[in-house]
C-alpha cells in the first residue's frame, strides 16, 4: 500500500537512533508513527523496525556497494613515472609517458589503455605487459576519430608483450626513410632500439585505422639507430598481423619469427622485412603468409636469413625475396599462386634453396638484377645465384628465369644456378635463359614426373603414399592408391631427418622431406610395419641396399 505525500513526508525530520541494527535492544521511538500508514495499528516497540532496517540493508545497500566496486577504476595518467608501476582496469594516457631506467611498469590482465591523439609511451625501464587469452591489454585510442602515436624501448630491459592487441597507431610510412645517414623519425606502431622485446600472442590490426586503405605498419627492430645503437632482439611468436601494412622491420638485428600469420598486408612494404646481417640470423619459421593485397611476404636484404617451414601464397609479386649480396638459406616451404616468382634471388644474393614446394606461380625461381644500385638502396649490381637441392617446381608459366645484370661496370652480369635431385616440370626445356652470361648446371638425380600431390585443389601439397601420406585436415596417416615419384628421390647424401619409419633410407623431395610430415616410402606388399635392426630402408631385410645407404652416409662425413 502507498502512501499518500503527507503521509510520507514527515512534520520534522526523525531522529534514527544508531542503536537500530540487528541483534541491537530496542529503543521506544515515535518514528514508526511518521513512517506507517495510519490504518496500520503499530506496535510501540522499536524492535520491528530495526528488523525491517536489516533487512532494507542487506537486500538494498549492500548489493549496491558490491555492484559499484566491480565497476573498474579509471586511472590518468601522464609524465615520468617515479617508481615501479603496476596498471590494471581503465588507464587513460593524457599525455607522453615515460618509463626511466630502473623502473618497470607492469600491465595486468583485462586492461585497456585508452591513449589520447598523438600520444606516445617511451620505456627506458622495463615494460611488462601480460595478459592472458580471456583477458587481453589492449592498447587503443582514447575515442573515435583519433589516433596515439607509438610505444618506443630505447635501450630498455628485456621486455615483452604477451596476448596484447595492439590497434588504431599513426603507423604509415616508409622505412626507406632510415636507409640515409642522419637522424631517423620512426613511424612503426612499436620501435624497438637497442633492446630485446618478446612478443607472444599479440594481435595487430587497425593500423591506423578501420578504414579499407588503412596500411600501418606494425614492428621495427633496430640495432643501427644513429642515436642509441647496439644489439635488438625479437622473438615473436604466435602474434596475427590482419590488413595492416608491414608486419616486422628489422635493421642489423636477430629476430624469430615462429607460428604467425600475416594476411590482408597492404602497401608496398612486405609482411617481414629484414635488413642487413645480425649474429645470429634471423629465423622466420612455420609461419602462414596468405593473400596480401600487394607485395612481396618475406624479403632479406643483405641478410643471411634462414626461412623455414612457411606457406606462402596468394601474392600478387614474389613470395620470398633474396637480395643483395648475402647467403640465404630456405628449406622446407610451400609457396604457391604467387603472381611473378615463387622465389626471387637477386642483386649478387647467393642464396641455398633446400626441399621447397613452388606450385602455381608466374615463375618458380627468378634470378635477376632489380637495379636500385644508387640511393636510398645503394645495392650490389649483379644478378643472383642459386643452389637447388630436393625441391618440387611444378604448374608454373615459367619453372625457372635468369636474366644477365645490365651494369656494365661489374666482372660477371649473369645470373647462375645449380639444380640437382629436384622434379621440375618440363625439365632442361623448362629453364629460360636471357643474356650472354647466365647459366644454369642440370646435376644428378633431376626428374620430370607429376609429383602426385595428395589435394592440389585444396593445396594440400604432401605426396601421395600407398604407405601412408599425412592428412593435415584429419591429423592422421592415410593410404592412397598410388605413390608418389618424389618420395625417395632426394639427395642421398641429404639426411632423412625426421621422417617417420618407413621412410627408405633417402630423403623426400618437396616440402616435408626430412619432417615428422614426410610421406612415407612404399617398398614392399604388404607394407613393412616392423622395425627390424639394421634395416636403413626399411623394406624389412638387412641386405647390401642398407649397407649402401650407411656407407654413403659416412663417406659424406668423413
Amino acid at each position: 500500500m502507498q502512501r499518500s505525500k503527507d503521509q510520507r513526508k514527515p512534520p520534522v525530520k526523525p531522529h534514527v537512533d544508531p542503536a537500530i541494527n540487528c541483534g541491537a535492544k530496542p529503543v521506544s521511538s515515535n518514528v514508526e508513527r511518521y513512517l506507517a500508514p495510519k490504518s496500520f495499528d503499530l506496535a510501540q516497540d522499536r524492535f520491528i523496525w530495526g528488523f525491517i532496517f536489516c533487512i532494507g540493508f542487506m537486500f538494498y545497500v549492500v548489493p549496491a556497494y558490491a555492484n559499484n566496486s566491480q565497476q573498474p577504476v579509471e586511472i590518468r595518467v601522464a609524465g615520468e613515472l617515479t617508481e615501479d608501476t603496476t596498471w590494471s582496469g581503465t588507464v587513460v594516457v593524457e599525455d607522453n609517458v615515460f618509463v626511466p631506467a630502473g623502473i618497470v611498469l607492469n600491465i595486468e590482465p583485462g586492461t585497456a589503455i585508452l591513449m589520447k591523439d598523438s600520444v606516445s609511451l617511451l620505456v627506458y625501464g622495463q615494460l611488462l605487459a601480460d595478459g592472458n587469452e580471456a583477458e587481453p591489454i589492449r592498447f587503443t585510442r582514447y575515442e573515435d576519430g583519433t589516433t596515439w602515436k607509438q610505444i618506443m624501448l630505447i635501450k630498455a630491459a628485456d621486455s615483452r608483450f604477451t596476448h596484447c592487441i595492439i590497434e588504431y597507431a599513426d603507423s604509415e610510412g616508409a622505412h626507406q626513410d632510415y636507409y640515409e645517414p642522419g637522424p631517423r623519425t620512426y613511424h612503426e606502431a612499436l620501435v624497438v632500439l637497442a633492446s630485446h622485446v618478446d612478443f607472444e600472442r599479440c594481435i595487430f590490426q587497425k593500423l591506423p585505422d578501420e578504414s579499407r586503405n588503412a596500411e600501418g605498419d606494425a614492428i621495427a627492430i633496430i640495432s643501427d639507430d644513429p642515436n642509441h645503437p647496439g644489439d635488438a632482439k625479437a622473438d615473436i611468436k604466435g602474434c596475427r598481423f590482419l590488413s595492416i601494412g608491414q608486419g616486422v622491420h628489422t635493421r642489423y638485428s636477430y629476430v624469430l619469427v615462429e607460428d604467425c600469420f600475416f594476411t590482408g598486408k597492404r602497401g608496398d612494404n612486405d609482411d617481414v622485412d629484414l635488413w642487413g646481417e645480425s649474429d645470429p640470423p634471423p629465423l622466420i619459421q612455420n609461419n602462414l603468409f596468405l593473400n596480401p593485397e600487394h607485395d612481396d611476404m618475406i624479403n632479406p636484404t643483405r641478410c643471411s636469413a634462414v626461412i623455414t617451414g612457411n606457406v606462402v601464397a596468394g601474392s600478387d609479386d614474389h613470395g620470398i625475396v633474396l637480395r643483395d649480396r648475402c647467403f640465404p638459406v630456405v628449406m622446407n616451404n610451400v609457396i604457391y599462386d604467387c603472381r611473378n616468382a615463387g622465389i626471387a634471388v637477386e642483386n649478387s644474393c647467393e642464396a641455398l634453396l633446400v626441399n621447397n614446394t613452388i606450385v602455381d606461380c608466374g615463375r618458380g625461381l627468378r634470378l635477376f638484377d632489380l637495379g636500385r644500385w644508387g640511393p636510398p638502396y645503394r645495392l650490389n649490381p649483379g644478378g643472383g645465384t642459386a643452389t637447388v637441392i630436393n625441391c618440387i617446381i611444378w604448374d608454373c608459366s615459367q619453372p625457372v628465369t635468369l636474366t644477365d645484370s645490365s651494369n656494365n661496370e661489374i666482372e660477371d652480369t649473369g645470373s647462375h644456378i645449380t639444380i640437382s635431385y629436384s622434379n621440375v616440370e618440363d625439365g632442361q626445356d623448362g629453364i629460360s635463359i636471357s643474356g650472354d652470361n647466365s647459366t644454369f648446371t642440370w646435376g644428378q638425380g633431376n626428374i620430370d614426373i607429376d609429383p602426385r600431390f595428395a589435394n592440389p585443389n585444396r593445396e594440400d601439397l604432401h605426396l601421395k603414399s600407398q604407405a601412408g601420406c599425412w592428412d593435415p585436415n584429419s591429423q592422421s596417416w592415410v593410404k592412397d592408391d598410388v605413390t608418389s615419384p618424389c618420395i625417395d628421390a632426394g639427395d642421398p647424401n641429404s639426411p632423412v631427418g625426421l621422417e617417420l619409419f618407413p621412410n627408405g633410407g633417402i630423403i623426400n623431395i618437396g616440402a616435408y622431406g626430412g619432417t615428422a610430415e614426410a610421406s612415407k616410402s612404399y617398398l614392399s606388399e604388404p607394407v613393412c610395419e616392423t622395425v627390424v635392426a639394421g634395416d636403413i630402408n626399411g623394406d624389412c631385410k638387412v641386405d647390401y641396399k642398407d649397407f649402401a645407404i650407411m656407407a654413403s652416409h659416412w663417406l659424406e662425413q668423413r
